[in-house]
Order: C-alpha cells, then sequence, then structure tokens
C-alpha cells in the first residue's frame, strides 16, 4: 500500500497526521492483482479534500479525479483576476 498522498494538494504524513488521511475507492476497471501492491482504484485524500469524492465513487478513479480537479477549480480564486475597468 502507498503512503498518504493527497492527490489534489500533494499533502503527505509528513505534513499532517497519517490519521487525517482518507483511502477513497473508486469503481475498479482492470482485474485485481495477482501480487500485493497498491489498489489501481484506491487513492489517498486529506482531510481538505476527501468531501470532493463524495458521489463520485462510481466512477473510475481517472473520471474521478477529472470531476474532483474541475470542482476544486471552480471553488478556489482567480489566479489572473483582469483588472477593473475605469
Amino acid at each position: 500500500m502507498m503512503p498518504p498522498f493527497c492527490e489534489i494538494c500533494h499533502a503527505t504524513a509528513k505534513d499532517d497526521d497519517y490519521e487525517t488521511f482518507t483511502l477513497v475507492y473508486f469503481r475498479a476497471i482492470a482485474p485485481p492483482l495477482e501480487h500485493e501492491g497498491h489498489p489501481e482504484n484506491a487513492l489517498w485524500f486529506c482531510k481538505d479534500h476527501v468531501r470532493h469524492t463524495e458521489g463520485k465513487t462510481h466512477l473510475s478513479a481517472i473520471l474521478a479525479m477529472v470531476h474532483i480537479r474541475a470542482a476544486v477549480r471552480r471553488n478556489a480564486p482567480n489566479p489572473w483576476p483582469l483588472p477593473g475597468m475605469p
């Protein structure tokens, strides 16, 4: 199993306690591995970003991340605001 690493902000267990991360399982698109390892459909999220996974676990991890990143961008401040018009 991979150690915690938030897929959105890239926070790790060094940045926050291990217990504050959540491993979310999305719909699997590949058969289970014959050996031990990190599942392809499981992604880590920090306490600030796990809420974005709600209602998306029926999607594949790749498609869910497209939706999650779009939602995070919509809620973020505009990094390139236009100057006001006189």
